[in-house]
């Protein structure tokens, strides 16, 4: 057994350009790590470490889904720790725009209790607007690429959200970034009559947050495979009454809001959400649920969070 102590900071320069959402440059030295780097919308970031780092996975499809995969972070940029943010969940890209499917539950967490009970009271009455609201301003971190000894991450401000409150499920609209002036990496959608109990899938999330990182250097997003244990509320139903999937899979706090996808395809159909618990109260290992992604695809909520657009009413429900 290797006990690990929490990284600390003995070292920190600052460079800020401004204009950004974040300082344009924030360097800390870790134990493990030589240097970090994070940049605002303006660029992007990079990890410096000490030994060598393959440059891709070499399977296209599980590389893909990598780089689709975020982050949902907030950011530290006043206060400049060890670590420049906490991951609080995992989300995943869906459209080259920047639409970002995470669960309700992880973007609730930035938001103040008074701001979510006005937004739950507008659902209850059928309501939908647009407005500003109070809490932490959210990012999506996505694993970029690897020059030599460098990892490069690019942190995203979220600048929109639609939640889809029958179920676990959000979208959410990034700020333009130079990075991905071609589109931001996106995950193809399964078709649902492909999808079937027993069938091989995976996940690719941030298991435990910055846990890892602190305590076997971790930087990027981890894979998870498994299988359909049982389509809920039964196999063969059609795909607008499907609720839930029951998964034989691995994972735990941070997972939330990965995407869940056919290991052979790489095509997501579900949004890792939680999982159960015994009678008694304790967390029951192995058995894992996810939220079918079909109804954030409804009513044209994505394409009227691309242009700006409030959902249509009770659209979000």
């Amino acid at each position: 057994m290797v006990a690990a102590t929490p990284a600390r900071c003995p070292g920190v320069s600052r460079r800020d350009e401004g204009g950004g959402l974040t300082p344009s440059l924030l360097r800390c030295r870790f134990p493990i790590t030589t240097s970090t780097r994070i940049d605002s919308a303006r660029g992007p970031a990079s990890t410096k470490f000490g030994g060598l780092i393959k440059v891709a996975n070499p399977n296209p499809i599980y590389d893909a889904i990598k780089r689709s995969t975020v982050a949902i972070v907030v950011s530290h940029p006043e206060t400049i720790p060890a670590k420049p943010f906490t991951i609080i969940g995992s989300g995943f890209c869906i459209h080259p725009k920047g639409i970002v499917v995470t669960c309700e539950h992880v973007f609730k967490a930035f938001m103040d209790p008074e701001t979510y009970k006005r937004i739950m009271q507008m659902v209850d009455e059928g309501k939908s607007e647009l407005f500003d609201f109070k809490g932490i301003r959210p990012f999506a971190v996505f694993h970029s690429h690897v020059v030599g000894t460098e990892v490069h991450m690019i942190p995203v401000p979220i600048v929109n959200v639609v939640t889809k409150t029958k179920f676990d499920l959000a979208a959410l609209k990034l700020h333009s970034h130079r990075a991905f002036a071609k589109g931001f990496p996106s995950l193809p959608i399964a078709d649902y009559e492909n999808i079937h109990e027993m069938m091989e899938i995976g996940t690719c999330g941030f298991p435990l947050g910055n846990v890892l990182q602190d305590q076997i250097g971790t930087v990027t997003s981890s894979f998870t495979r498994g299988m359909i244990s049982s389509i809920i509320p039964a196999p063969q139903v059609p795909r607008e009454h499907v609720c839930k999937f029951q998964l034989d899979l691995t994972a735990t706090n941070g997972n939330s809001g990965g995407p869940v996808f056919s290991l052979s395809t790489g095509h997501v159909f579900g949004v890792l959400q939680g999982g159960v618990r015994h009678p008694d109260g304790y967390p029951v290992q192995g058995i894992t649920t996810a939220e079918p992604i079909y109804p954030i695809l409804e009513h044209d909520l994505i394409e009227r969070l691309v242009k700006g657009l409030p959902p249509m009413p009770g659209a979000a429900a």
